[in-house]
């Protein structure tokens, strides 16, 4: 395994980071990550209410986490596809539903399940050189784990269709414009823009606080619960079509060869 999930606390706040055994790679996602992150919830969960908030962070500021790597991909075949899907929904759901703000810091880039991950957060604050993509069609497979619907709740559908329909990249700036990212600041400010932010958050009720994350998240809780079963079965089919076997295997072929 490449990537690590470590958990630290400091000061009512609980500081998720995701790590890189090869400092060269981007952090990515895979079996093994997910069973860390879950695990990492759950010494979040023990540490409520102590802990006010959460920072989900990479370690490198190179980028945040570029999606599931090329061996986990390699793996996916329609017999464990869909407990692939179930295993990343279960885990982003429990970060989602922890009673406490969870923040995504975004340095650089946060592509598929990186933004997937990201969206599963209460929001998002991102650096101006952050990119965002979900570029899952141009392998042939579905975003798994939420991304089909959390995107709607934060861009609107048409521009959730866009960003899934070309693939493309966006910056910063054009996501926050959207709605996507909460706030935009140089590399520099980041981690005082999210003192600042951290400072506010556990100066206030904590029990109104989770009320109110509650509240706020059920809005949508019926149409994310359809949409994880969508998710399941869309990529079920997808994975089984001969179109994405083919771009799976032309985009392994053309990794080993770099």
């Amino acid at each position: 395994m490449a990537t690590r999930v470590s958990v630290s606390f400091e000061d009512k706040v609980a500081y998720l980071t995701f790590s890189e055994e090869n400092e060269r790679r981007p952090c990515t996602l895979d079996w093994d990550v997910l069973k860390e992150l879950r695990n990492a919830v759950s010494q979040i969960e023990d540490n409520i209410p102590d802990t006010r908030l959460v920072i989900v962070q990479s370690a490198s500021p190179k980028s945040f986490i570029v999606g599931a790597n090329i061996a986990a991909l390699e793996e996916l075949n329609p017999e464990n596809i869909m407990e692939w899907v179930r295993q990343g929904h279960d885990v982003f759901l429990r970060l989602r539903k922890l009673p406490i703000p969870v923040i995504a810091k975004v340095e650089s880039y946060a592509l598929g399940g990186g933004l997937e991950l990201a969206m599963a957060c209460d929001f998002i604050v991102a650096t101006e050189n952050a990119v965002f993509a979900q570029p899952e069609a141009s392998l042939g497979v579905m975003p798994g784990w939420g991304g089909s619907f959390r995107l709607i709740n934060l861009v609107g559908p048409n521009r959730a269709k866009q960003l899934f329909m070309t693939g493309e990249h966006i910056s910063a700036k054009q996501a926050y414009e959207w709605g996507l990212v909460n706030l935009v600041c140089s590399a520099e400010e980041i981690d005082e823009k999210l003192n600042e932010i951290a400072e506010k958050i556990v100066q206030n009720d904590y029990q109104v606080l989770a009320f109110v994350k509650r509240m706020i998240n059920n809005i949508s809780d019926v149409r994310d619960e359809n949409g994880i079963l969508l998710e399941e079965i869309s990529s079920s089919v997808c994975l089984n079509s001969e179109s994405t076997k083919a771009r799976l295997n032309a985009f392994f072929e053309k990794r080993r060869k770099k």
